[in-house]
């Protein structure tokens, strides 16, 4: 059944749709469609495979002929052209859309900007960016508001009712700035043909990330709470893979989905170094599960044969001689496949190795870096009483951030403070 939504801006509802086109529609950019007529949602899409129909060919064959006349809001610019499909734009015009809102310009010369043109002159109102970002919040907000409450009772809404126009442009804004965060690392391999990687870590107020067991093995520590969390989940969500080192993969036993925010998990992969995985190993961690139907198998990253991983998962042998040789090597092979962002949530050792990496323009094995800073007291008194009751030996420092790390972001979530660094 259609919905009305009253602050609920169309283009957010469109990029909820693109979370799940994440890992099915790469190489080609993920992204969601929702067409609307009279305030009501009549039709949404999101891309699907390669040499399949785009989200706003989805939504229109939603919407079917309740899309004459409606508006079409898209989370990025309509394709003009050719490729294995034939052009958004063509069948936008023939479908009888009166209105275009995208949020983001492709990065693609063979659209960028032309898009609007063909559009306008079938004579169609094209508005893009945060302006249409801005309109789709005001075109909502005069709607009747319309609430939902989910299964246990609570509200089920992320973004606030807009009690007014000068809220609605608020939001508009949020949704923009939502919109162009997901679309970052889609920019990044469309300009460089590589993927973007992007880390995430998170220490105590003392700057610690983990504890050591009294064998020397390392033993992970909670030190962001929930709403941390959540975030964290959202990025693996927006991410075509999630990579952990061998030392977080045994200290932690990690299953690498999302289970705290909507969307598709990532492709699971694995730095392993010079370890090779035992039987036993290989049986009781999580990531080696045997895949459900259509799953795409672990990735694993090794500089040593795996013998014990056939059948378990995707062995990609790493011969060079440093670390960042390796690294490079396998951000080769990711973008080889058409992935657009590797999130990585490295341990102690894997974080040196990346940070330690050459500052020179170019060199850096990271593109972004999100750190959490945490001032929960609770994560040392927890830490203190793990060492009191000879549980672990003493806590596990973070290796220190990357001196040419540049802050440029900060948000704070409870007792959690993010910041975003750049090269």
């Amino acid at each position: 059944m259609a919905l009305a939504h009253r602050s609920m801006n169309f283009l957010q509802i469109a990029l909820e749709q693109a979370f799940f086109s994440i890992g099915i529609s790469r190489p080609n950019p993920a992204v969601g469609a929702v067409v609307v007529k009279d305030g009501i949602v009549v039709g949404r899409g999101r891309t699907q495979r390669p040499g399949n129909a785009h989200a706003e060919v989805m939504a229109l064959r939603d919407a079917g002929e309740c899309a004459r006349g409606a508006a079409i809001y898209v989370t990025l610019e309509p394709c003009c052209h050719y490729g294995r499909t034939p052009p958004c734009t063509k069948a936008i015009i023939e479908a009888g859309i009166a209105e275009v809102y995208f949020a983001h310009a492709d990065p693609n010369p063979l659209v960028r900007g032309k898009s609007r043109a063909i559009l306008e002159e079938a004579g169609i109102a094209v508005y893009e960016g945060e302006d249409a970002c801005i309109r789709a919040s005001i075109n909502a907000a005069h709607l009747e508001e319309l609430s939902g409450e989910c299964a246990e009772g609570g509200e089920c809404r992320v973004l606030g009712f807009a009690e007014s126009t000068a809220d609605a442009k608020r939001e508009g804004r949020s949704v923009f700035a939502e919109v162009e965060r997901f679309f970052e690392a889609y920019d990044y391999f469309v300009r460089n043909k590589k993927t973007f990687v992007e880390v995430k870590s998170a220490v105590s107020e003392d700057g610690f990330m983990g504890c050591v067991a009294m064998d020397g093995c390392h033993r992970p520590l909670k030190i962001t709470g929930d709403g941390a969390n959540c975030w964290n989940h959202e990025l693996r969500a927006m991410s075509d893979a999630v990579l952990v080192g061998t030392g977080t993969l045994l200290a932690d036993n990690p299953h690498l989905d999302v289970r705290l925010a909507q969307g598709n998990s990532p492709v699971k992969a694995v730095w392993a170094g010079h370890h090779e995985f035992t039987a036993h190993e290989v049986e009781s961690l999580h990531v080696f599960a045997p895949c459900a139907e259509g799953a795409f198998m672990p990735l694993v990253f090794s500089c040593v044969a795996q013998p014990h991983l056939e059948g378990r998962a995707e062995v990609v042998e790493l011969r060079h001689g440093s670390f960042a040789e390796n690294w490079r090597a396998m951000v080769d092979d990711l973008s080889a496949r058409g992935m657009h962002r590797l999130m990585v949530e490295p341990g102690e050792c894997l974080a040196r190795e990346i940070f330690a990496a050459p500052s020179e323009p170019g060199k850096a094995l990271w593109n972004r870096i999100d750190f959490w800073h945490s001032s929960n007291p609770l994560v040392e008194e927890n830490l203190e009483r793990l060492v009191d009751s000879g549980a672990a030996k003493c806590g596990l420092r973070f290796p220190g951030l990357p001196p040419y790390a540049i802050a440029k972001e900060s948000a704070m979530i409870g007792p959690d403070v993010l910041t975003v660094y750049y090269p």
